[in-house]
């Protein structure tokens, strides 16, 4: 569960207790640290920060308020910010950098910055006022690339079946059908809940989306480059940190595999979602900055407003000289990596956060890396097409003895795009695409509930997962059943309905989910042509389905008398046979302010 401890106070104590030793470093710059500010200037770590008080509107200013109001379903206004949402003090970074160092990241949540520091830097450092102590960076788990790399393989699909399955459902998935069927994806598809009104950050190597065809199309509200410090995701010339031939293969591969949308191509379950991508992963060499560009990356989807953070970049390893350093598994205990603390205080803030598990087979000291140890975020593994777990997917548990990992989905034989041709797919392997393509289920899950915390949706997919009765350290929870998931809290609407005007009557169609048998008799919209001063009820009737037993699937109805050139308000209600009732938008039956508005 996500502690309401789990503050900046919090984070900065577990830096203290981990900063009691310093390593030996050679006059070479090849340690990292992070420094940590003791104030951040007038405001200090132990302040009460009460609403509306200056520190409080400050820390305000820099979110956005979709940022304001998804942070508003796990925390009461009055502890809507606090000191690790304040601005660094400018004053103090400036102190460090008249030493002639170079910063490579800066971190409100943390109160600190990042650097290479040679060992008389260091002490430099150390003797700067205001400066409360040094963490010296240890590494994180990077996924192993080998086991990334594309498989040969030849068409998987009986076309009899293929097409049989294709049929039943509106869209056409080609070569991406397996992977989704697994987890139960298209049910939902069928629903009309693509993952409309998401947000979904990805934090990869590089996107090169803009020419492909089964990406081009995403809504991609924005995109950073946290390695270079500019706005293009994709592989670029003439950069501080130069883009080599496989730079951003990843990341289109990932993103693909999650969002992407080509008829007769690839379909990823969230293709309806909107997309911010942060380039956080430098190919080429493995080097101890890439965590912290992973944690400014958070910060900064965070203050954007995301409702996800998914992430396939584990690390384990870096190049000469950064050998020294290494987490040990009892440092995997979900409260020491940076990578973990930023992904537990993102959660904390009301975002899913999901890491992949990594790729470093079931051992006897478990396997799993940062942030997948992470309490609050969700760690996939990969199974093959049979539900068998993949041969490479890591396994838990973390060293403090929690099950991880929490879910699996497919991947092996994972059909994805390629980033080098407008029209170029492959199969691929990895928990590097079963974690997105979960991420897309989240997203599936929050669009049918848009209400739900972090631990909500975490908990739908854990308890309608197939090993949920025996959950362990291999599958965990076992594979993912978007369709189960998304009804884990009640029905579940699509995400438009369809009006048709015809006269002064209107067609009104939309799909209903329920895991019970619905109540034919008691799904009904009301509508108001008068802005909400009275409204009309009318019924819906059933009219197509997804052979789940209990009705769920199509219903339409009518509106009678709607003015022309009108503006209506409405909302839907249905109850199934066990008395449970649904309203969508959840509470427009209370609240007028909830309804949605359809122009006639």
């Amino acid at each position: 569960m996500i502690k309401k401890y789990i503050r900046i106070k919090i984070l900065l104590l577990i830096f203290i207790l981990l900063s009691q030793t310093t390593l030996y470093s050679q006059e070479i710059a090849n340690t990292k640290y992070w420094i940590i500010f003791k104030d951040k200037g007038e405001f200090k770590s132990d302040d009460v920060i009460e609403q509306n008080s200056k520190a409080y509107n400050k820390g305000k200013e820099l979110l956005s308020a979709r940022a304001i109001q998804r942070r508003l379903k796990v925390l009461p206004e009055n502890k809507l910010i606090d000191f690790g949402d304040l601005p660094l003090n400018e004053a103090n970074i400036k102190q460090v950098q008249k030493l002639g160092i170079n910063l490579i990241a800066k971190s409100r949540w943390f109160n600190g910055v990042s650097a290479y520091l040679t060992e008389t830097q260091m002490e430099k450092v150390k003797k700067l006022e205001c400066v409360s102590f040094l963490k010296v960076v240890n590494k994180l788990y990077k996924q192993d690339i080998k086991s990334l790399a594309p498989i040969e393989c030849g068409d998987r699909y009986d076309d009899m079946v293929f097409n049989y399955n294709m049929k039943r459902n509106v869209y056409k998935y080609g070569k991406s059908y397996d992977q989704l069927a697994l987890i139960d994806v298209p049910k939902v598809h069928n629903l009309g809940i693509t993952g409309k009104g998401v947000l979904i950050t990805s934090l990869d190597d590089g996107f090169n989306w803009r020419e492909h065809e089964a990406l081009k199309d995403l809504n991609i509200l924005d995109e950073y480059d946290f390695v270079n410090n500019d706005n293009i995701t994709y592989n670029q010339l003439n950069q501080t940190y130069e883009d080599k031939t496989e730079q951003s293969a990843h990341g289109t591969a990932t993103l693909s595999s999650m969002g992407g949308f080509k008829e007769d191509k690839l379909i990823g379950p969230a293709f309806g979602s909107d997309f911010i991508l942060g380039k956080t992963e430098y190919v080429p060499t493995e080097t101890p900055m890439e965590e912290d560009f992973w944690l400014e990356g958070a910060e900064w989807a965070e203050a954007k407003g995301t409702d996800i953070i998914t992430s396939s970049l584990v690390y384990k390893t870096f190049d000469h000289p950064y050998e020294a350093n290494s987490y040990t598994y009892k440092e995997l205990d979900g409260k020491t990596a940076i990578t973990t603390l930023a992904g537990e205080r993102a959660a904390y803030l009301g975002i899913v956060v999901l890491n992949a598990i990594g790729n470093y087979n079931q051992t006897a000291i478990p396997s799993l890396g940062s942030a997948s140890d992470g309490d609050s975020i969700i760690a996939v593994g990969a199974v093959s097409g049979d539900g068998n777990i993949a041969f490479f997917s890591s396994n838990g548990p973390t060293s403090d003895g929690r099950t991880k990992p929490d879910v699996c989905a497919q991947g092996v034989y994972v059909y994805v795009a390629t980033k080098d041709k407008s029209n170029g797919y492959e199969y691929s392997n990895g928990t590097s695409f079963s974690c997105p393509m979960t991420a897309g289920v989240c997203a599936l899950i929050l669009s049918a509930h848009p209400e739900l915390t972090p631990m909500q949706v975490r908990d739908a997919l854990r308890n309608t997962a197939s090993n949920s009765s025996l959950p362990n350290n291999i599958l965990g929870w076992g594979i993912i059943d978007a369709y189960q998931a998304i009804l884990y809290y009640g029905m579940a609407w699509s995400n438009e309905p369809k009006f048709v005007l015809a006269d002064n009557n209107a067609m009104v169609t939309i799909s209903l989910g329920s895991k019970y048998l619905i109540d034919e008799s008691a799904v009904k919209i009301f509508y108001s042509v008068d802005n909400g001063l009275t409204f009309h009820e009318s019924f819906l009737k059933y009219i197509d389905g997804n052979n789940d037993g209990n009705k769920s699937g199509e219903y339409s109805g009518t509106l009678t008398d709607i003015p022309a050139d009108w503006n209506a308000l409405y909302y839907f209600y249905a109850r199934d046979l066990s008395n449970n009732e649904s309203v969508y938008p959840k509470g427009a039956d209370k609240d007028i302010r909830k309804c949605k508005v359809v122009k006639f």
